[in-house]
């Protein structure tokens, strides 16, 4: 089978998007704290705008399975390497630095509990993605990957359904969702779910398994030109436009107290911005490949590959950090303290990681599969992948 290529697209749209999780991360305590403050809306509209990081990736993900897995055989054997693959990236990481979030906030908040009630805590947190605030994602990339074996089937034995695969996957996401609206369904946290967000992840199955095609509007250069193209574009960008404003602007207006609006309009706002935005930043990306500084592509590229190992670590950075708020009412430091949260999630990540990398080979059990370039000897270039 010939080798696919590679698509270093996606390398940038993963590093927007953990940059991204930063910003939500980095904001949300000024949803709460800086409510008097005259730049409020910024902050709301850069938590807000930022919310599409955990659905991009999820699209890559989706992208990048069935990009690579597509036009394969599905057997025993492809089967079980790749779950055996999933399970040291990711399925271990997951239990270790659960366990590790555990502890810490045992000795933060529940040195009080007894042994049993600890493990019975400790297990429902592993069952739902909840050892900390963040790795309910994780859990839910978990739930996608045992999933894909099945839609992968269904999809290569069926090719109706793979062409239908982006209304099926606004179909389940929004029937989970009318379940639970109706109360048919209870689940402890929907957040953990991955029907909650099927449809991304369906969007992204397509676009991998029909990247031939979709490539002709997603590259830039005379080779990709064809009639319609720009117009398609255009169309597609104002659509964008007005969904992220109308997206923005209700919560801007419902952090700010000026009104509220019913519940599935949130629902609907965060999945159509979510969905059309990681689209939009595909498309973006290409442009930035073709047309962007080559520092700005490398910054992002080395993002990418340490994107998981940030989304893991960050949290704990910013948890302590917060326990050091400005002291004074002057406006201009906590604005200043704010921004350093962001600056210390990123910048102390990239030392916890790198340092972790460097000195010791056995950091893929916390921080998954180490990039080859951080463990590398000098000089070796790493080969840019689509692995997921």
């Amino acid at each position: 089978m010939a080798r696919k290529e590679t698509i270093p697209e996606l390398n940038l749209v993963r590093g927007i998007s953990i940059l991204a999780v930063l910003m939500v991360h980095a904001t949300s305590a000024s949803m709460a704290s800086m409510k008097e403050s005259s730049l409020y809306g910024a902050y709301v509209f850069l938590n807000t705008f930022s919310l599409f990081c955990v659905p991009a990736f999820i699209f890559l993900t989706g992208f990048v399975l069935f990009y690579n897995y597509y036009d394969k055989p599905l057997t025993i054997s492809t089967v079980k390497q790749f779950f055996g693959k999933r399970l040291m990236s990711i399925v271990i990481p997951y239990l270790f630095i659960s366990i590790a979030y555990f502890v810490l906030k045992y000795f933060l908040y529940y040195r009080s509990l007894s042994a049993p009630e600890l493990l019975d805590m400790l297990g429902g947190y592993l069952l739902y993605g909840k050892a900390y605030t963040h790795l309910y994602y994780v859990f839910i990339i978990i739930q996608f990957y045992i999933l894909f074996p099945l839609l992968l089937f269904l999809f290569q034995r069926a090719v109706w359904l793979a062409r239908l695969a982006i209304p099926i996957g606004f179909a389940v996401q929004w029937s989970f969702y009318y379940l639970l609206k109706q109360g048919v369904l209870t689940v402890p946290s929907k957040g953990s779910v991955s029907l909650t967000y099927f449809s991304p992840f369906l969007i992204g199955a397509f676009f991998g398994m029909y990247y031939p095609r979709l490539k002709r509007w997603l590259a830039t250069g005379p080779e990709f030109r064809f009639r319609g193209k720009a117009a398609a574009t255009g169309a597609f960008v104002l659509v964008w436009l007005v969904c992220a404003s109308c997206f923005v602007t209700m919560w801007v207006v419902t952090r700010t107290g000026q009104g509220k609006f019913e519940s599935y309009w949130y629902e609907i706002g965060y999945n159509a911005f979510t969905v059309l935005t990681s689209i939009m930043l595909l498309k973006l990306s290409y442009w930035i490949w073709a047309k962007g500084a080559s520092a700005v592509k490398n910054a992002l590229t080395d993002l990418s590959s340490l994107s998981f190992g940030i989304y893991l670590v960050h949290p704990a950075l910013l948890l302590f950090y917060r326990e050091f708020p400005p002291q004074t009412g002057t406006s201009w430091l906590h604005h200043l303290w704010m921004a350093g949260g962001y600056a210390l999630a990123l910048g102390g990540s990239l030392i916890i990681l790198l340092a972790a990398y460097r000195l010791t080979k056995h950091a893929w059990i916390l921080f998954g599969k180490v990039p080859d370039k951080f463990t590398a000897p000098r000089g070796k270039k790493p080969e840019v992948t689509t692995a997921a």
